[in-house]
């Protein structure tokens, strides 16, 4: 699957991306990268996670945390909470061995952030925490096992993503909304897929620190235009639709569309409703 080229958040309108001029799309670039380094006073939690299995959760949870730890040039946590054995450990490259992350006592009360990166695998700026069961090859993590592991290390990364997966218990979705400063849901690109996020949108705006909310249709059907004509009410400015892509499910490098695609939901999700008010 492969993401969207999306125009800044105040001009979400439906222009082709290929009737851009060059300068047009240069300004689109410029603007998506200004967001993302998004000055952060505090840590700022990320969670993306989907009402059903195979949208491509966790290939957007390592997108946009590799391009938020490479354009910012600053320590980025990106954490496994579905815990597949194919997941986010896998999209952002690393070994088989390294999906599971063990305890440290270094990790439990570290005073630097070389002392909370403690034995999670690096990439450049980006660490790996990977959550799970070594015995199993799918094991969720709850909301307080993501806790527990992340309430000591959290402060020292100014962004902290997590693939939560396929969640669909109501009330776990809600405690990882409380949890989040920023939630992305995941859906197909069709009406059911519209119909599950738009209840969920509802829900978590509901809650009383109002998280950010950023809606990504994935068009595994490929029904093309028809993807891009849903509508999410008022909220429709914070929607990104995505066309599949076969070559990158097929694991091959990402094409340039996507690299700007995953830069696009990645601004969405750093900068926030209040940076834009």
């Amino acid at each position: 699957m492969t993401l969207p080229v999306s125009r800044p958040a105040a001009a979400h309108r439906p222009v082709a991306a290929g009737a851009w001029g060059w300068a047009e799309r240069q300004r689109v670039l410029v603007d998506l990268d200004r967001r993302v380094r998004t000055p952060m006073a505090t840590s700022r939690r990320i969670s993306l996670l989907s009402l059903a299995g195979g949208t491509g959760t966790s290939t957007i949870a390592a997108g946009t945390a590799a391009v938020a730890a490479r354009r910012r040039g600053t320590p980025v946590l990106a954490v496994d909470a579905c815990g597949a054995a194919e997941g986010l450990a896998a999209g952002l490259g690393f070994a088989p061995d390294q999906r599971l992350t063990l305890p440290d006592p270094v990790r439990a009360d570290p005073q630097t952030l070389a002392e909370a990166s403690h034995g999670l695998p690096p990439r450049d700026h980006l660490r790996y925490l990977g959550l799970g069961h070594p015995a199993s090859a799918s094991w969720p993590a709850s909301v307080e096992e993501w806790r527990a592991s992340t309430a000591s290390i959290g402060r020292f990364f100014p962004l902290v993503f997590t693939d939560w997966g396929r969640r669909r218990d109501l009330r776990d979705i809600a405690d990882i909304a409380r949890a989040s400063h920023a939630v992305c849901l995941v859906a197909d690109a069709d009406r059911a897929g519209l119909a599950g996020a738009t209840s969920l949108v509802a829900a978590i705006r509901g809650e009383s620190h109002r998280p950010d909310v950023v809606v990504v249709l994935v068009d595994r059907a490929r029904r093309g235009a028809a993807a891009t004509r849903l509508r999410l009410g008022e909220s429709d400015g914070r929607v990104l639709r995505v066309p599949f892509d076969a070559a990158l499910a097929s694991g091959s490098a990402p094409s340039r569309r996507t690299r700007r695609a995953m830069l696009a939901i990645a601004a969405e999700l750093v900068e926030g409703a209040g940076a834009r008010a």
